[in-house]
């Protein structure tokens, strides 16, 4: 009988740790399956990471040339101001297809405020020096680039 208890006890051992054991390696699989999936985001963005950089870069050169355009004379302002905004604009959608979308919306921002400011422009709200109203713009261009560093700097964590 002690033969028998003795053996019903190491058969449940055996089954303890034999489902211990599958516990064990579906834990295991489960964080390897998590890591792998970190590991793929991580490497998307940093695949991304060039061309959102340059994309980003290219936006904001053509905002802060609108901008250092404000400081030469105001007669040269306004005309080149109408290939300063298109520069904008076509960097807007290099910009939009790059993402995410808070950086999207950001550079939304800042376009939006440049027409406003055209729109002020051409009907005789700003009716001094246009650099009086430069901080309009540098306020929405900063954000951009804010957004922008914070999307360059995304690890996939």
């Amino acid at each position: 009988m002690g033969a028998a208890i003795g053996g019903g006890l190491a058969g449940l051992t055996a089954v303890g740790t034999g489902l211990f054991g599958l516990r064990q390696a579906h834990l295991q699989l489960k964080h390897q399956e998590s890591e792998a999936a970190r590991q793929r985001r991580f490497e998307s963005l940093t695949e991304r990471r060039g061309p959102r950089s340059q994309a980003y870069a290219e936006f904001v050169a053509a905002g802060q040339d609108l901008i250092d355009a404000l400081y030469g004379q105001e007669q040269e302002f306004h005309e080149q101001f109408q290939g300063l905004w298109e520069a904008i604009r076509k960097r807007r959608s290099t910009v939009a297809i790059a993402g995410p979308d808070f950086v999207v919306k950001a550079a939304g921002q800042f376009s939006d405020e440049v027409r406003s400011f055209r729109n002020d422009l051409a009907h005789g709200r700003i009716s001094t020096n246009p650099l009086n109203e430069k901080h309009r713009l540098e306020r929405r261009l900063d954000s951009f680039t804010q957004a922008a560093r914070t999307a360059l700097e995304d690890e996939g964590h």
